[in-house]
């Protein structure tokens, strides 16, 4: 018999404005250069805050897809306008007879404002750039702005082996 483990929550609020050019991947890279491939690990993820509030439906999909790869089961974002306005219409959406209770539902899914996570990160999005990846994973990932790390900046042997084994110049 399986013994599921109880999911913790996580919070990843990003705030203020992106710049321009940074899109949702970039985010979503961000987010996870800065907490790694395991530390979503056991986790729900709620992505919330401006920067998710204000993005495409495309967008939040792009985040809450790649939440598996911080090591997440799940990712969310709190149903809103945003999300009404994409489902309306669609196939397999509610009729026209049931919309009004689907729609009411759905908006009763998100956190409260005093709800409790086991986890919070903060990051200002204003401060994101967009992102490129250097290595095997995704936490190899640098700002445009920045450069590829080299072999002796590694966080460790393990990346060193594994994140560079694809550059020529330094295996």
């Amino acid at each position: 018999m399986l013994d599921p483990k109880e999911i913790k929550n996580m919070q990843i609020r990003v705030t203020g404005q992106l710049g321009a050019g940074v899109t949702s991947k970039d985010v979503v890279l961000a987010i996870i250069a800065k907490i790694g491939t395991a530390g979503g690990t056991g986790h729900a993820i709620e992505f919330a805050g401006q920067v998710f509030e204000d993005m495409s439906m495309e967008g939040r999909m792009t985040v809450c897809n790649m939440a598996i790869e911080a090591g997440a089961r799940v990712g969310m974002v709190a149903v809103d306008d945003t999300t009404i306005d994409y489902v309306k219409g669609r196939p397999y959406a509610p009729n026209e007879s049931q919309w009004p209770q689907a729609e009411a539902y759905w908006r009763t899914l998100y956190s409260d404002d005093d709800a409790v996570f086991d986890t919070v990160v903060e990051i200002d999005g204003s401060q994101i750039a967009p992102q490129v990846s250097w290595g095997t994973s995704p936490e190899m990932v640098v700002d445009i702005t920045q450069s590829v790390p080299t072999p002796d900046q590694a966080i460790d042997e393990a990346q060193k082996r594994v994140g560079y084994a694809h550059i020529p110049i330094w295996v």
